[in-house]
């Protein structure tokens, strides 16, 4: 389009299903002032009622797909957005990148699969502030923000007491978006499974909800809250097919209305794969194809690692020759956390014969300090998940 986006969205409204009353719409405009949640337990249709708004909204202004699980894929080529893979790149190049994407009126999909939950909160967060900090010349080139697994971004909680600054920086920046995104050109759409694990300050800036099949009587009392519900209509919550939701909120129905979404031009990737039965294997077969005698005889067992903790882990490892190869591996598998590589790329980046490289790794996963598979030509290895996360480098991106 070569005129603005925000020209068309004033008095825009889109299609997205059927309800008593007749057509149920979104009005743009409004949702850009409101925002909206889409909240239904797994199975609800939450996925595809947020991409049938993408699909019929994408005409209208600039739209950003946020999926942390690489369910949008297709539905990002359907609207010609640029597919971004968030490992790829550090925080301040994602901001930056938020802020290019503002200032030429750029679709994007912001793929952050593959990610340690940290690492997807700040890579997030970097690229929410970003849009965020948006000169005021841009604010005109009005922006969609869509987020799917929004509680994944913006926990209600943290895992533990080290998480809890990561959490504290997803929920604030994400809580700004949504307050300050209005005057800025951004409108905001929030769907999750559990309104339980979604930051109550992000949800408190969600003026219109779309809510569907809720199973957890947390999720249940949360989402009768919302739509106003007392607690006999709150069990209708209970019941609700998939792709049924309740709409309320000024960008949707003045009071709640039960509305069947329809149907999406893009099929949903996640969606639960078809039944399938094991194979039908003799017990030898199955034994080959599992490989169980290598496995046996590499990983360590239970026991093993249970009696090398603390000081004895520390002298077993001391005393083994493997032990200086197994420092220089875990320097190298430093330098590229969170990557994998193969034995062979160790041997030929430490210049040492495969023997050696396979003791390393076998002694490093006895004590879990790598992640790895069993000897042979496959075999790879990276850094176990809690020493890559102490080595990564994830520079926290301040607040705008």
């Amino acid at each position: 389009m070569n005129i603005a986006a925000h020209d068309f969205t004033r008095d825009a409204r889109v299609p997205l299903g059927h309800c008593s009353t007749g057509a149920l719409e979104l009005d743009l405009g409004k949702l850009m002032s409101g925002r909206c949640l889409i909240q239904g337990s797994s199975g609800a249709g939450k996925s595809q009622t947020l991409r049938r708004i993408i699909e019929e909204a994408f005409d209208y202004l600039t739209t950003i797909i946020v999926d942390p699980e690489d369910e949008f894929a297709n539905l990002a080529a359907h609207i010609g957005a640029t597919t971004v893979i968030a490992r790829d790149y550090a925080n301040d190049a994602l901001t930056a990148l938020a802020l290019r994407a503002r200032q030429h009126r750029i679709a994007l999909h912001v793929d952050l699969t593959d990610l340690e939950p940290d690492h997807r909160i700040e890579k997030a967060a970097a690229f929410f502030a970003g849009l965020l900090g948006s000169p005021r010349e841009h604010w005109d080139n009005t922006v969609l923000v869509c987020i799917d697994e929004a509680h994944l971004l913006a926990p209600h909680q943290a895992a533990s007491a080290r998480d809890a600054e990561t959490r504290r920086l997803g929920v604030a920046t994400l809580t700004d978006m949504c307050a300050r995104g209005r005057k800025r050109g951004i409108g905001t759409i929030i769907a999750t499974q559990r309104l339980a694990k979604l930051a109550s300050s992000v949800v408190s800036e969600l003026h219109n909800h779309l809510i569907g099949l809720n199973v957890f009587d947390r999720d249940v009392a949360r989402a009768a809250d919302l739509l106003g519900f007392g607690s006999d209509q709150a069990v209708l919550l209970r019941q609700l097919p998939p792709g049924e939701f309740f709409a309320f909120g000024p960008a949707l129905a003045a009071t709640p209305v039960l509305a069947k979404i329809d149907p999406t031009i893009t099929p949903h990737i996640g969606r639960t794969p078809d039944l399938v039965a094991a194979a039908d294997l003799a017990p030898d077969e199955s034994r080959s194809l599992l490989d169980l005698d290598a496995l046996r005889d590499v990983t360590p067992t239970k026991a093993t690692q249970t009696g090398m903790r603390g000081q004895r882990a520390l002298d077993t490892f001391l005393l083994d020759p493997a032990a200086s190869v197994a420092a220089r591996i875990i320097a190298a598998l430093g330098g590229i956390a969170p990557n994998a590589t193969t034995a062979k790329d160790l041997g030929r980046h430490l210049g040492l014969p495969p023997d050696e490289i396979d003791a390393g790794l076998d002694l490093l996963a006895a004590i879990g300090a790598s992640d790895t598979m069993p000897r042979g030509d496959t075999r790879i290895a990276r850094l176990s998940a809690r020493l890559r996360l102490r080595v990564v480098d994830t520079p926290v991106v301040g607040l705008a």
